[in-house]
């Protein structure tokens, strides 16, 4: 099990991933923190299929980035 962070600089980018997280979701993915108020929105999710440590990703309207 990991978390994972993603982070966008669109707070519609975030909000509309959520809700694709809430309709697809087979319980292998938890949002477990959201704030679309803040300058970087994000979302927190727990990714019980996953291994390895925790991790930042950063969302934009080409996909998944990986965040260094």
């Amino acid at each position: 099990m990991r978390k994972v962070r993603i982070e966008s600089h669109s707070h519609d980018l975030i909000v509309g991933f959520v809700a694709g997280i809430e309709w697809v979701n087979d319980s292998a993915v938890t949002i477990v923190d959201l704030d679309d108020r803040g300058r970087t929105p994000f979302v927190v999710l727990e990714d019980r299929d996953g291994s390895g440590k925790a991790e930042t990703l950063n969302l934009t309207r080409n996909g998944l980035e990986g965040k260094e």
